[in-house]
């Protein structure tokens, strides 16, 4: 089938693990995640299926929203409790007054190094099992967003916990922020708790455990599992509805025109990349087709996804 699904990830997972479960509960090899989470990380985790896959990089850069804590007086190799203790300092006398001072540098663009025990690729491996084999890498500071950062909550003591609320862009590592906060404090800090509360449009009062996805698939009703995609879809896309005889012509690669669109296309679209659809079985749309209007008579595919049956 193809869809997208929002799953309730568990701690001491891998992002790649859910997937490979859920590709055994629906029976589907075709399942990707729309942007990984780490082991520690709990919420919602994102997954196309089927021919959506292709739509991935579409999603990836939308913002992010967590609820992350951070532990002061500590430092590991991986930024995280997960990893190995590299030092532990007493830090009872930072205070919340201290931590809320810093914040600003880390809102808006800011330069961020990624962290060694990151899934980006440095020489066609990634990072992060360069650095199980002891090698870390050189990586320079990328620019990134954090369209939000407060601290919402406090609790004192030899190593005291902050509780941040945050909404980032895309690329942006908690980690990183967390390490970079403890070195201005001259304590270290790590990650000792981190909730994606939202991924897009993809939300935690929607997320399925995977328990629910197996009931679900047990009952018949796997379909349920899936939200319409236009409810999931980035907003900055916009749709366009093709005619019924268009999908031929998407199944087989066959250039399209203005007139194999419902009502054409506004002229205030071409250059732009659009989102093709058409009404489904059960008042579901199907995405058919990424689509580049360029003039009425010229419209190119980015992916063509409608399959004949």
């Amino acid at each position: 089938m193809d869809g997208f699904l929002n799953i309730l990830k568990p701690r001491g997972v891998t992002s790649h693990d859910i997937v490979a479960v859920v590709r055994n509960i629906l029976r589907e090899d075709l399942v990707g995640h729309l942007g990984t989470l780490d082991p520690l990380a709990v919420g919602v985790l994102p997954l196309a299926t089927g021919a959506y896959r292709r739509l991935t990089e579409y999603f990836l850069v939308e913002d992010k929203r967590y609820l992350a804590e951070f532990t002061f007086g500590l430092t590991t190799d991986s930024g995280d409790t997960d990893g190995k203790l590299e030092s532990e300092v007493d830090a009872t006398g930072v205070t919340r007054e201290q931590v809320e001072g810093l914040l600003f540098r880390y809102r808006g663009r800011i330069k961020q190094v990624p962290p060694a025990f990151s899934a980006l690729k440095v020489g066609g491996r990634k990072m992060i099992d360069l650095a199980r084999e002891g090698v870390i890498p050189r990586k320079e500071p990328r620019e990134v967003v954090v369209h939000s950062l407060s601290l919402v909550a406090w609790k004192e003591g030899k190593h005291p916990v902050g509780l941040f609320d945050m909404t980032v862009g895309k690329g942006t590592y908690v980690r990183s922020i967390a390490q970079s906060i403890g070195e201005d404090l001259g304590c270290g800090a790590v990650v000792s708790y981190l909730l994606r509360a939202r991924s897009g449009r993809f939300r935690l009062k929607d997320a399925l455990t995977i328990g629910e996805l197996v009931r679900l698939k047990k009952s018949g009703e796997p379909e349920r599992a899936f939200p319409d995609p236009l409810s999931v879809l980035p907003e900055e896309y916009p749709t366009v509805t093709v005619l019924s005889q268009t999908l031929k012509k998407i199944a087989h690669g066959v250039p399209l025109k203005d007139t194999d669109f419902l009502g054409g296309i506004p002229a205030s679209l071409y250059g732009r990349t659009v989102m093709a659809i058409a009404p489904g079985a059960s008042s579901r749309t199907s995405i058919v087709a990424v689509v580049r209007p360029e003039e009425p008579n010229r419209v190119s595919y980015e992916k063509a996804l409608y399959r004949e049956d």
